[in-house]
C-alpha cells in the first residue's frame, strides 16, 4: 500500500476468496483507504460446509459497508454446476442486502449470462478483468454493470479485448491490479487512455469518480 500510495494509488477494494478470508478482509476494511468485499470464489465452493451462506448475511450485516466478492463461475475448476448454485445464493443476498457485487467469469459467458437473466440483481455489478465480448456490454450495461480492466490491456497480442476497452463508454470503467503490484495502476490507465484516443489526466478523473461513486451510493 505504501508503495502503491508513491504512484498516485490512495484507496483500494479488497476481495475475499472464502470464509477463511473474511476476518482479514473485514479487518482491513476497518482502514479508511479499504473497501472491503467478502464472498465465495469460484475455486473454493468445494469448500464450503452447510450453513456458509447464513454466516455471510451475519457478516454483511455487521459490516454495512461491505459488498459482495469475488464470486462468480469459472469453467476451468471443478463442479460448474454447484459454482451456479453458490453464484445465485450470492447474488440473492447482494440483491436483498442492497450490496454491490465483484464478479468473476472465464469461460462461461453464456451460463453466466443465463443466470443474469433469470435473477434478482444487486444495485450494482463489477466485472473483474472483464473478458467477455463487446457485443455483451450493452445487456450488462443495462443491469448496471462496470468493467475493471488490469493490466492484460497492454498485451498487444489481446485484440478482443483492446477492442472492448474501446468501446465500453468511460462511465462504466474500472481498473484493477488483480494479481500484479497496485503500482501498475497509473500504467494500466495510461494505456486504455492510448487504446481509446484520450486525455491520460481526464480519463484517470472519470475512472476515480466511477469509483466513488460505486463506493459510496452503488451508483455507476
Amino acid at each position: 500500500m505504501r508503495d502503491a500510495a508513491l504512484h498516485g494509488v490512495g484507496r483500494f477494494i479488497v476481495n475475499a476468496t472464502r470464509p477463511a478470508d473474511w476476518d482479514a478482509v473485514v479487518d482491513l476494511s476497518r482502514r479508511a483507504d479499504v473497501h472491503g468485499a467478502i464472498g465465495v470464489h469460484p475455486w473454493f465452493v468445494l469448500e464450503l460446509r452447510d450453513g456458509w451462506d447464513g454466516d455471510l448475511v451475519n457478516a454483511l450485516g455487521a459490516g454495512p459497508n461491505l459488498m459482495v466478492g469475488e464470486i462468480g463461475l469459472d469453467k476451468n475448476h471443478p463442479d460448474l454446476e454447484l459454482q451456479e448454485s453458490v453464484f445465485c445464493r450470492q447474488l440473492q443476498i447482494a440483491c436483498d442486502m442492497r450490496r454491490v457485487a465483484h464478479i468473476h467469469c472465464v469461460g462461461a459467458w453464456g451460463k453466466m449470462m443465463d443466470v443474469l437473466r433469470a435473477v434478482d440483481l444487486p444495485p450494482a455489478m463489477v466485472f473483474h478483468a472483464f473478458s467477455g465480448a463487446t457485443d455483451l456490454v450493452p445487456e450488462l450495461m443495462e443491469m448496471n454493470a462496470c468493467f475493471s480492466f488490469g493490466v492484460s490491456v497492454m498485451d498487444a497480442a489481446r485484440a478482443r479485448l483492446r477492442a472492448v476497452v474501446a468501446t465500453v463508454p468511460s462511465s462504466r470503467i474500472l481498473v484493477e491490479s488483480d494479481d500484479a503490484a497496485p503500482d501498475t495502476i497509473p500504467n494500466t490507465v495510461a494505456e486504455i487512455a492510448r487504446i481509446r484516443g484520450e486525455s491520460v489526466e481526464q480519463l484517470a478523473e472519470v475512472i476515480y469518480n466511477n469509483t466513488m461513486g460505486l463506493l459510496n451510493d452503488g451508483k455507476i
